[in-house]
């Protein structure tokens, strides 16, 4: 939801005609830039059973302009709030537009990147600890976005080695591998350590 959420969200936020536009967006499947961090109302009983119903006219309207392959909305596994597989492509501009009328439509806090529920945080944690133990000394703590920060060296060695650490540990992440999310780290500055 957040990558075809945030698409048409900057269309609004162009035009000057949504406020909070910050919180809307993801780069992709793994999430490497999303932000937002709103309150899960679009998990809630009403909250997310209005979303989830723009979100299936929305499907409908993508699929009918161009998209037969578009996927139903899911319910997210770490946020437990209506999302967007994360398969789900990016859209052309044509069919933002031709949709826009209905993602209007969307709750506020449908544009933005919603918090892993606490279950889903404590999972995330567990899959960390889990990383360290197997060998990944420097595996990161998850933020409250339930994203990993990694630094670019952190990225290299995940796509070497750590995949197999990753391999033992994945059943902790709800959903699995495409659930994981990472955000760019800074690395630390030599001798900052003990500064201050």
């Amino acid at each position: 939801m957040r990558r075809m959420i945030a698409l048409l969200a900057i269309t609004i936020c162009m035009a000057g005609a949504a406020a909070g536009c910050g919180g809307a967006g993801s780069s992709g499947a793994h999430g490497g830039g999303s932000q937002g961090g709103g309150a899960q109302g679009g998990g809630s009983q009403g909250g997310g059973a209005q979303t989830m119903t723009v979100m299936r006219q929305l499907a409908h309207c993508i699929r009918s302009h161009g998209m037969p392959g578009w996927p139903d909305p899911i319910i997210n596994p770490l946020t437990s709030a209506p999302d967007w597989p994360q398969s789900a492509p990016r859209l052309p501009a044509n069919i933002q537009q031709a949709c826009q009328s209905i993602a209007n439509r969307l709750p506020p806090d449908a544009q933005e990147s919603q918090p892993p529920t606490p279950a889903s945080m404590q999972a995330l944690v567990r899959f960390a600890r889990c990383m360290r133990s197997h060998g990944v000394p420097n595996w990161p703590d998850p933020n409250a976005l339930g994203e990993f920060p990694m630094t670019t060296q952190m990225a290299g060695q995940f796509k070497g080695g750590d995949r197999q650490a990753a391999g033992a540990c994945i059943h902790y992440v709800p959903g699995g591998f495409q659930y994981l999310r990472f955000v760019g780290a800074s690395a630390p500055q030599p001798g900052s350590a003990g500064n201050g």
